[in-house]
């Protein structure tokens, strides 16, 4: 780790280096390890220690970002250089209302765990040997990784901003594959103690073993039992649209309807004290991030802002400002689905026939503003009838509308998965806490050959 007073100092010199009215200077540090395995045996171990500053120069409404990998003397001064003389030349930005001032942040739970900081790779080692020697006692080939990751984030400002939060995540991945079907599961833990690799190799193997010879089930509207792997996809994706700047732009499924029913009764929060996941009290621009109910019962309550589309459409920065750039400023880091009362077998013996979905894979979007995504299930695909799991069924295609999707919620599980972005093994800044849910339609358009 760089550790605090490093940090410090590397940000307090690119700040002195800069030649502007303000600037800003954000420093991510992160050291992650990867075990990879394959066919019941590691084929990777990697280590990577990387560190980024961004600076960023205001003059007048001229605004530049420079940034480097270089944080030696040199590399800081250049950087710092290349930001001040960029800001000289830029177009101005007329809505630009400056770099915020800094505001008292309040105390979040620690998210950083020493054991998780010195795990080893004997120790991913260990981790992925309980996962393989299982899968191969049912003869099914596994394939994963196992990860530990530590990230710093620093954010300081010439207008007298200091935020600094050190933060740790483990995760293990797995597909448990067999001749004619595959499973997934996923688990994330803050502390590499608690990560539990047993009861995903567990969750993998028992369900690979079910999914094993898929029938054909034909596609149309469905209802629908999705495991938190795949509401993690749609509170992902709608994320995206529950921000300043897409209300702003139009593009934003509440926009003009704040205040109205929008999904069945959901409650989406944003809340960055949640000592259960990756808690962080301030944004990249050290700002203060507050808690917010995004969705309260199906109702569209708020959106999230950083400190220029706050200040460009007079409304209160909510401090959830990502690295600054133009086309998503802000973001919903720190995603939080209430849960219901009912566990998951509860939620299986609610349907009398429908399907029970383990992921979503290769999502993209269709429609932003009607909130349409277009994609497959993926590793544990299964028919339900009379209230029990019947037999696995080939994956399918499907386009459907997210939120109204979620107009139909039916039930809701009681237990949250912690779970990262699909494509976490790089800067970690978001994390989703989801339970199972019951939808009473989801419309699949098609289906796999498999």
């Amino acid at each position: 780790m760089w550790g605090e007073t490093e940090l410090r100092r590397i940000a307090e010199e690119a700040l002195r280096q800069a030649d502007g009215d303000s600037a800003e200077a954000v420093i991510v540090a992160r050291t992650g390890s990867l075990t990879r395995f394959a066919n019941a045996a590691i084929h990777q171990n990697v280590s990577a220690l990387e560190a980024g500053l961004r600076v960023r120069v205001v003059r007048g409404t001229r605004v530049a970002t420079q940034a480097t990998d270089r944080l030696d003397t040199e590399g800081i001064a250049a950087v710092a250089r290349s930001a001040s003389e960029l800001a000289k030349i830029v177009p101005e930005n007329p809505h630009f209302g400056g770099l915020p001032r800094p505001r008292p942040i309040a105390p979040a739970p620690s998210s950083f765990v020493e054991r998780t900081a010195t795990a080893s790779a004997l120790d991913r080692a260990k981790a992925v040997k309980r996962i393989c020697d299982p899968a191969k006692a049912q003869r099914l080939r596994a394939a994963g990784f196992v990860a530990t990751n530590v990230q710093e984030v620093a954010v300081a400002s010439t207008l007298g901003t200091w935020a600094y939060s050190p933060e740790t995540t483990s995760e293990v991945q797995v597909a448990a594959i067999g001749d004619a079907g595959s499973a997934f599961a996923h688990r994330v833990s803050l502390d590499f103690g608690t990560l539990d690799v047993s009861g995903a190799a567990e969750e993998a193997i028992a369900k690979a073993a079910r999914a094993q010879g898929p029938l054909d089930l034909t596609p149309g509207e469905h209802e629908v039992i999705l495991e938190p792997y795949a509401v993690r996809d749609i509170v992902a994706f709608l994320g995206q649209q529950l921000t300043g700047l897409a209300v702003e732009e139009g593009r934003s499924f509440v926009a003009g309807r704040l205040g109205q029913k929008i999904t069945g009764p959901v409650t989406l929060v944003d809340d960055p004290f949640d000592g259960d996941g990756l808690a962080r009290a301030f944004d990249f621009e050290g700002q203060p991030s507050d808690r917010i109910a995004l969705i309260e019962d199906g109702i569209a309550r708020a959106v999230v802002y950083d400190s220029a589309t706050a200040h460009r459409t007079g409304n209160r920065n909510t401090g959830h400002a990502l690295f600054p750039n133009a086309f998503q400023p802000a973001a919903a880091m720190h995603l939080r689905l209430e849960p219901g009362t009912r566990s998951r077998e509860e939620l299986i013996r609610g349907v009398r026939r429908g399907v029970l979905v383990t992921r979503f894979w290769y999502t993209r979007w269709v429609h932003q503003l009607r909130t349409v995504v277009t994609g497959m299930t993926r590793d544990g695909t299964f028919a339900i009838e009379d209230g029990e799991i019947a037999y696995p069924v080939k994956n399918f295609r499907f386009t459907q509308s997210y939120h109204e999707a979620l107009a139909g919620t039916r039930d809701i599980g009681r237990d949250l998965a912690l779970l990262l972005p699909a494509e976490s093994f790089g800067i970690q800044a978001s994390s989703q806490r989801v339970p199972a849910i019951h939808l009473a339609s989801f419309n699949f358009t098609g289906a796999t050959a498999y």
